[in-house]
Order: structure tokens, then C-alpha cells, then sequence
């Protein structure tokens, strides 16, 4: 019988729940541990922390997986506190329900959870095999200041996504509201959203132990009215991004431009899954470096699973077998399948009065 891929399904999910406790201690402290690395980008104690407890688990259960996740130890190995810091959190994090947490195996020193780090953060995915892909809190920025933030972990093989569990411990599902200003942050909010190829999404309550009773996401209406398109970006990007996106939105008949700001691109797939928006538009300036995969990897399956459709630009789906980058596309349209085809045929239209993407996006 093939694999059902149901055991990889729920170590995901409650790795992802183990996560998000060390992700929301760290919350409560005053200093968060706050670094910049090389590409400006900040991490925090949670991220070394969460990425270390998401990396004992998965590769104890499956030793022979290749991990990559988005942290290395560079940063933790320039300060002997620091470590001690992460640590501590790392080794009083556990799910409260003793059966869930006895299928978790957890660093055993502080050396064991670095080399959990390292194993993540110097690997590769390729075309072939079983790769595992680990955000430890995407949208470290929002985290930061007590916005949205995710924990991911998708499996992919031989490069097509295949399961995925994404905790989101400040999104109210109920509430039908997922933007920045709209993170629940007194504790009683929290979902996780995941999927398996093929087989639907589903969203359940957060737990500190033990899955909750989970719940199908339904196929995603369809667009019948593209003036009242409802758009999300993370309006504070590092990455430079085409100025006239606001051309597209009016190229497509949408009558305002005001997209909802989500820091973390994960969870604005999540938004487009839960229907709380429509389009998702990322329209690099030529020449800036290729996102991360695990920033869409696991995103992407989940939203097609509730009737969306991801492609870059040009129409091509994206590629997660080339390293840690999207190297091999540019940029990105995520919206419903039913309207895909109008919204690249909108941005082709844009771009071809911009000569500085001739070449880059075909008309």
C-alpha cells in the first residue's frame, strides 16, 4: 500500500504545536534576542529555538529525511550566553499531553540542539527524495512586534509538495480576519492549518497538547466580481518591488488598491485559502535576489488544495528542487484558479511598457 503519509502528517502538526509554545514564551520576555543577519533580515530567540525543537523531532522519526531549515548557528556561536539562552527555553518546552509529547524526541544538551540547528541550516533541497522544509517563525518582523507570525513545516518529495502544518497562533479563524492589526494576542486565538496532497486542507484550534477536532476547508468561492478584488502584501518588504502594482489591480478592473498587510508570506497563503483575500502579487524591482523556498513551499499546496492556483509571472509553476531559492522564477501570482489566466494576462500587460523587463517577463 503506498504511503498515506498520515505518520508525517501528524509529527508535523504536533512538532508545529511544540514550536509555537517555545515561539510565544519567548514572547513574554522583555528581551527577544534580537540579531540581524547578513541580509538584514532579524531573527530571534525563537527562531534558533523552534527550528531546533521542529529538527529533533523530524529527523529522529525519519533519519534518512534531508531538512532545510532557514537558521544556521553562525550568530549562536559568537556568544556562549546566547546559547545558554536558547537552551533553557528549548529545554523547558513540551506539549502538556504526555502521549503527543512521547512522540517527539527533543535535543538532549545544548550541543545536540545546535547540531539540530546546523543540520537545517546547511542543507539543500534537490529534484529527488524526501526534504523537509522548516520555517521557524515566519514573519520574524511581525513576530517582533507582537504582529502575525507562523511556524512551518512542509515535506516535499521529489520536489512536489506533499504534506504541510503551519501553526498560527495569533490568527482568529472565527473572526474572519488575518491582517496585521487584526493578531489576537491574549492566548485564546491560534490555528493550525495542513494538508496532504490531493486530500484537502483542514484548520483546527492551536493546542498545547494534543491535536483538536479538525475541520475541512472548503473549496474557495469563485470571483464573479474582479472590481472588488481584495489584495494582500506585506507592504513593508526589504525587497524593493515594482511601483505600479496599483497598474495590475486597475488593469484587472479592481477599483481600489489598498492591499491588506500580512509581514509573513505563508500566512498570506493561508489568507487566500480561508477566503480572506483574492490576489497575491509579488513583482520583484530585475536583480533582487530569488525568495527562500520554505517561505512557499507547503503555502502553495495548501491554497491549490482549496481551489487556488501559484505560478510566477510568466505563467510557470514555482521550483523547489533547485538549492534554498526560487531561483528558477520570478516573481508571483497567487488567486483563484478560475481567475489565474486574467490576472497574468494583466501583469504581462503592465510589464510590456516597462523595457527594464523585457526578457524577464514575457509578454
Amino acid at each position: 500500500m503506498a504511503n498515506s503519509y498520515e505518520h508525517e502528517l501528524k509529527l508535523a502538526e504536533l512538532a508545529v504545536q511544540k514550536a509555537v509554545i517555545v515561539t510565544r514564551k519567548v514572547l513574554q520576555l522583555v528581551e527577544k534576542g534580537e540579531l540581524a543577519k547578513d541580509n538584514k533580515t532579524p531573527v530571534s530567540l525563537a527562531d534558533f529555538a523552534a527550528q531546533a525543537l521542529l529538527v529533533a523531532a523530524i529527523h529522529h522519526r525519519f533519519p534518512d529525511d534531508t531538512i532545510v531549515g532557514e537558521e544556521d548557528t553562525r550568530l549562536l556561536a559568537t556568544s556562549p550566553a546566547l546559547v545558554e539562552r536558547v537552551w533553557q527555553l528549548v529545554a523547558s518546552s513540551r506539549l502538556d499531553d504526555a502521549a503527543s509529547e512521547a512522540l517527539l524526541h527533543a535535543p538532549a544538551s545544548a550541543a545536540d540542539m545546535l547540531r539540530c540547528i546546523e543540520l537545517g541550516g546547511r542543507s539543500y533541497a534537490g529534484p529527488t527524495g524526501r526534504v523537509w522544509m522548516l520555517d521557524p517563525v515566519d514573519g520574524t518582523k511581525g513576530f517582533l512586534r507582537g504582529g502575525q507570525y507562523v511556524v512551518c513545516a512542509t515535506l516535499l518529495i521529489d520536489g512536489a509538495e506533499t504534506v504541510a502544518a503551519f501553526g498560527c497562533p495569533h490568527v482568529d479563524v472565527a473572526a474572519g480576519a488575518i491582517s496585521e492589526q487584526d493578531a489576537q494576542t491574549d492566548g485564546t486565538a491560534g490555528c493550525l492549518v495542513s494538508a496532504i496532497r490531493g486530500r484537502g486542507a483542514f484548520v483546527r484550534p492551536l493546542s498545547t497538547g494534543a491535536l483538536a477536532e479538525r475541520r475541512r476547508i472548503e473549496q474557495r468561492r469563485p470571483v464573479d466580481d474582479l472590481r472588488r478584488l481584495r489584495f494582500c502584501e506585506n507592504a513593508e518588504t526589504t525587497s524593493p518591488q515594482f511601483a505600479g502594482r496599483a497598474e495590475i489591480a486597475a488593469a484587472l478592473g479592481a477599483t481600489t488598491w489598498a492591499p491588506m498587510h500580512v509581514f509573513s508570506t505563508q500566512l498570506r497563503y493561508l489568507a487566500l485559502a480561508l477566503d480572506l483575500a483574492d490576489v497575491v502579487l509579488r513583482a520583484p524591482r530585475p536583480g533582487e535576489a530569488p525568495p527562500h523556498i520554505w517561505d512557499h513551499a507547503g503555502g502553495v499546496m495548501v491554497f491549490a488544495e482549496a481551489g487556488g492556483k501559484v505560478t510566477d509571472l510568466n505563467g510557470k509553476d514555482l521550483v523547489f528542487t533547485a538549492g534554498r531559492d526560487l531561483t528558477e522564477n520570478f516573481g508571483l501570482v497567487a488567486c483563484p484558479a478560475g481567475i489565474h489566466a486574467q490576472v497574468i494576462e494583466a501583469v504581462k500587460g503592465v510589464f510590456a511598457a516597462y523595457p527594464e523587463y523585457n526578457g524577464i517577463v514575457q509578454s
